[in-house]
């Protein structure tokens, strides 16, 4: 059985970290480094001063394995380049099983992840952000949908590599996922490009007077997308 809270402090050069005891039958005293702290597992008889002995013993060997966990988690957070609606956000692995993220803040909190699993953490994020997806462009559709002379079908998620949208000649839209990690202006712009081809199933002069009513800073917004669009594929 796991305490709550931690059994005690061992201080290292880096600064102290918590240890936490579990108690479980076994032969030898284990130590496991899991998420920024210590984990001692031994046999219920062995005695706190015995175990005080061995974190003593073993003190150069954590504070080795802390630093390279700590590092390995820096260095997979780094490689994300995480954004959301144009904002950077940092990511922060926690411990559990169940594989889960939530945001707090400018922080992406993700569970279920062991440092150096950059594969599970790009799958929870990207599932993280397509709920995001789901939920934003619909949002945004209501917005500009009653401007729009003809209403649009249903809405759906792309995961498509060379298209940020497309219309089909039902009305049915589909918006790449990936956007909802762009400023809400350029989603706001790639939807009204969609919502134009309501009126005009091509990119004739009118179909960009369309865009245009729709939304007037198309240009800029096409731009940044020719500009910054590749940054948005670091996942999935």
């Amino acid at each position: 059985m796991t305490s709550a809270a931690a059994w005690t402090v061992l201080p290292l050069p880096e600064g102290a970290v918590d240890v936490h005891l579990i108690r479980r039958v076994r032969k030898s005293i284990g130590i496991r480094i899991a998420d920024g702290r210590v984990e001692l597992i031994a046999h219920p008889r062995v005695t706190h001063a015995r175990l005080h002995e061995v974190l003593q013993a073993r003190r150069e060997w954590i504070s080795r394995h802390v630093v390279l966990q700590r590092e390995q988690k820096q260095q997979l957070a780094d490689q994300t380049g995480l954004t959301y609606l144009g904002r950077q956000l940092s990511i922060q692995l926690l411990g559990g099983v169940r594989r889960t993220a939530r945001l707090d803040g400018d922080v992406l909190q993700v569970a279920g992840i062991q440092p150096g699993d950059e594969a599970g953490l790009q799958a929870v994020v990207s599932a993280w952000l397509k709920r995001q997806a789901q939920l934003l462009f619909a949002q945004r559709m209501a917005l500009l949908q009653p401007r729009c002379p003809r209403p649009p079908g249903k809405l759906s998620l792309s995961s498509a590599r060379t298209r940020w949208g497309s219309c089909t000649a039902r009305g049915d839209i589909r918006l790449n996922w990936r956007l909802v990690q762009a400023p809400l202006v350029i989603i706001d712009y790639v939807l009204a490009h969609e919502l134009a081809h309501l009126q005009h199933m091509n990119h004739s002069a009118a179909f960009w007077m369309e865009t245009a009513r729709l939304f007037p800073d198309w240009k800029n917004a096409r731009h940044w997308l020719k500009q910054q669009g590749s940054s948005l594929f670091r996942f999935g």
